[in-house]
């Protein structure tokens, strides 16, 4: 049983680097290269877009991830608590097995709304979108990247 227990831990601690990892900068717009963004300057291409960025921080509601994260959470943790309960009846030492689940659920639970932290809401890319496309820019998509490519 402490075998099993063991495994179970570091197949939580790989999946958590993993989740961690996700966690990377928020996605950003990618530009095709038309005509504008070949002639514009990369500092005043960055200018532009983190323009772009901030009016829609400041005109577009995002939704509370931190409460999603807590949702998450608890859901996992009863998803783990159900489960662990059933191993621990088929095993044996039920008591101890639905702690163990409640716990490994609530954290990959968690970490899974973490790894959603950095998502943009539709309705904000769309106002990315349509600020830089009345600058001239084309948008192709949104991509996490760190620096950006343009």
């Amino acid at each position: 049983m402490k075998a099993q227990m063991k495994k179970s831990l570091a197949a939580l601690v790989a999946f958590s680097s993993v989740g961690c990892a996700s966690m990377t900068t928020p996605a950003t717009p990618d530009l095709y290269p038309n005509e504008k963004l070949n002639r514009t300057p990369r500092g005043q291409i960055h200018a532009d877009v983190n323009h772009c960025l901030a009016l829609a921080d400041e005109y577009i509601k995002q939704p509370n991830k931190y409460g999603e994260m807590a949702k998450e959470g608890l859901i996992g943790g009863a998803v783990g608590a159900g489960t662990g309960a059933v191993g621990g009846a088929i095993m044996g030492n039920a008591g101890r097995a639905t702690g163990a689940g409640a716990a490994v659920g609530g954290i990959l639970g968690v970490l899974h709304a973490a790894s959603k932290m950095n998502e943009r809401s539709p309705s904000y890319e769309r106002f990315v979108e349509h600020c830089l496309q009345k600058q001239g820019y084309e948008i192709i998509g949104w991509s996490s990247k760190s620096g950006g490519s343009y």
